[in-house]
């Protein structure tokens, strides 16, 4: 066969043309990811290696639409254009300062032979840390008013790898325990899918998810680790209704040496578009929060009025004072507004977005809070009823911004919207852009539960904040069964996390609440709690239990406490730098702020000795190290209370040793006071 080499665009580019097939090559800026993009009769193919090791094997690409033809085969390229990125952006806030965006793309426009040809454009960009592709549909007379019914996107995996997942259409969504099998066990999983082997660790996920369906993984025929992109359909089973031109959301190959290192990417934040520089942004903060939302879960109090009722004013200065006294920035007040009677979950929703429940004064609550410094924060539950919302959505967030609160918490509970849609298809992506746009236009930060999973779009809507989209704390609390396992926490960042910040709500002190909820435990130390504020992100980090557990009784503080107090929500730069899926983890942050560390060592069911080297303090400098850590006899079913604090003067060149207890953790702060020449 006759082989000739065509344009080699720029380092890392190379077309191929052959008889049969035309080929193009990319590399990643490092060298070490290359994709392949192969034009056949059949489609346009992607295969993806990684250290010259095949982690996606020969996929094919295309779509397909209602009452049309797919549009995959008897392609031609048309037009062939690359180019290559690298610079840096500072988000407004996050886990990083500043953040590189540093990749090669290149563009293939694609026509159909024929004469009503129609056309396709495919972007694939390949960074060091992953690659990320994307379809385009540009306008044209062929396709207009489309509906797609399918997208032809294959993920033919090169090996049967470990698979870290959650089975997809469920009832209850993402809030499952995350499954670790074989990838040929996986039926449908939801993204992101973390898949491992020595050597590699891949996450699968989407970013820029907008106007369209959710992605899925669904396994393909007899071939149990060849998987499709399937989108979660509307109720009449369209995935996707819509209009040219118009563009898919990326679909995310994140690659690593291992699974620690998944966790120090910023692939799915790069993909999004920046936000309008000419947005308000003032009223956008990261802080802790705290609320009354605990004691409902653990049965000490109702949402419903009555006499149990935990959203009442006196109880709302209570926290408001507690908060204002330990730099706490927002009190949470769930149950506030009419229409929590009785088994709301159950019913369609009767919910009042502008009137309070009796006992709860909203007016004066929220000027209290403002004389003591410290922000209400407004609590939207639908009960899954999205018109029902959507019809006073305006005015409960115009409610909010004339008493001068700047942060909503939503609420989606109900396996179902609107009886009939999922909480990730279109119909939830469209619904609750219209939320994050509206909380927008009335200074309001968003923290969305029971809602479709996080993507990136922070980048765009910094007023976005965080989300739950997972099994969360209160599960430990009001579940009907035990709650989590011990090491949900440490499959959360490797999993959950790679999708975007999670409000998971830690801070648990008391773990004796069985006089509500004989069957419920929070399967954790304390010394655990403390280290879920490092390890699991969240600009916005709820302090959770009630004010009497964190002092006695006599209003002395729990020395533990003051970790909380310390520990910070936005950051100058973090690193994952140890641990292993389900297993355990180790995460350092620098305040964003000031020179101060905290580290955060959670661990699972195993107890655990780890080493923990200081190297990524600056030299030379001395750091004044408190330590809170589990107590020799500690152990999250037998004795988790049981902590220790020790403090020492340490410097990047010293060696920490932990030990983990059962359920267990360690917390680190570390303070610069003596730089040396």
């Amino acid at each position: 066969m006759k082989l000739w080499l065509g344009l080699i665009l720029c380092t890392g580019y190379l077309l191929i043309s052959t008889a049969k097939a035309e080929q193009w090559h990319i590399a990643s800026p490092n060298g070490e990811i290359n994709v392949q993009l192969e034009l056949t009769t059949d489609a346009l193919q992607y295969q993806v290696k990684f250290q010259q090791q095949p982690v996606i094997k020969a996929s094919k690409l295309g779509l397909a639409f209602k009452n049309q033809a797919k549009l995959q085969s008897n392609l031609q390229v048309t037009k062939v254009a690359e180019r290559q990125q690298d610079q840096n952006w500072q988000p407004l806030w996050g886990q990083r300062a500043t953040i590189r965006d540093n990749f090669r793309e290149i563009t293939l426009t694609l026509r159909e032979t024929g004469d009503k040809a129609r056309q396709l454009q495919l972007v694939f960009r390949v960074y060091d840390d992953g690659v990320a592709f994307r379809y385009k549909v540009p306008a044209q007379a062929e396709l207009q008013q489309v509906v797609i019914s399918d997208e032809l996107t294959e993920f033919n995996f090169a090996q049967n790898y470990a698979a870290w997942w959650q089975q997809a259409y469920q009832p209850q969504s993402y809030e499952y325990q995350y499954l670790n099998s074989a990838l040929s066990s996986v039926n449908v999983a939801h993204t992101p899918l973390t898949l491992t082997d020595d050597g590699i660790a891949i996450a699968i996920h989407e970013a820029a998810l907008v106007d369209y369906a959710a992605m899925t993984l669904r396994h393909q025929g007899e071939n149990l680790i060849q998987f499709t992109a399937d989108l979660v359909p509307w109720s009449n089973g369209d995935k996707v209704r819509t209009q040219t031109p118009f563009q898919s959301p990326w679909r995310t190959i994140q690659i690593a040496k291992n699974a620690v290192a998944l966790l120090n990417s910023d692939l799915i934040l790069n993909l999004n578009e920046p936000a309008n520089a000419k947005i308000d942004t003032s009223y956008i903060k990261p802080g802790k929060y705290m609320g009354i939302w605990w004691e409902m879960h653990i049965g000490l109090k109702d949402w419903s009025p009555g006499p149990k009722q935990g959203a009442t004013t006196a109880r709302a200065k209570q926290y408001i004072d507690f908060a204002s006294q330990h730099d706490i920035d927002g009190v949470l007040i769930e149950g506030w507004n009419q229409g929590w009677e009785g088994d709301w979950w159950q019913r369609p929703p009767t919910f009042s977005f502008t009137k309070p429940v009796k006992g709860l004064d909203m007016a004066e609550v929220t000027q209290y809070a403002k004389s003591k410094g410290v922000q209400i924060i407004g609590h939207h539950e639908t009960a899954a009823g999205v018109a029902y919302y959507e019809a006073q959505m305006t005015a409960g967030m115009a409610y909010y911004q004339k008493l001068g609160i700047h942060s909503v918490k939503m609420g989606y509970v109900g396996p179902l919207l609107d009886q009939k849609e999922w909480h990730d298809g279109q119909f939830m992506v469209n619904h609750f852009q219209k939320v994050v746009d509206t909380a927008a236009a009335h200074g309001l930060m968003v923290n969305a539960h029971e809602t479709v999973k996080d993507t990136g779009l922070s980048r765009t809507n910094p007023n976005l904040m965080t989300r739950e989209s997972v099994r969360g704390m209160e599960y430990n609390g009001g579940s009907p069964d035990t709650g989590n396992s011990p090491n949900h926490t440490v499959i959360i960042p490797f999993t959950r996390g790679l999708a975007g910040p999670t409000d998971f709500t830690p801070g648990i002190f008391n773990f004796n609440y069985q006089k509500y909820r004989p069957n419920n435990r929070v399967p954790s130390t304390l010394a655990n709690q403390l280290s879920l504020y490092v390890t699991l992100y969240s600009p916005l980090q709820m302090v959770a239990d009630l004010p009497e557990h964190y002092q006695d009784s006599k209003g002395k503080m729990h020395p533990a406490f003051a970790f909380i107090d310390a520990v910070p929500t936005d950051w100058q730069q973090s690193i994952a730098l140890q641990g292993e899926i389900g297993e355990f983890l180790v995460v350092a942050r620098q305040d964003k702020h000031s020179e101060r560390w905290f580290v955060g060592a959670s661990n699972n069911q195993t107890a655990r000795k780890i080493a923990l080297p200081l190297n990524f303090l600056k030299a030379n400098t001395d750091y004044q190290l408190t330590l809170y850590a589990d107590a020799a006899d500690a152990d999250w079913r037998k004795n988790p209370s049981a902590y220790q604090i020790f403090s020492q003067v340490v410097t990047a060149d010293s060696v920490i040793p932990l030990t983990l207890a059962s359920g267990g953790g360690a917390a680190l702060e570390l303070i610069p006071f003596n730089v040396k020449n």
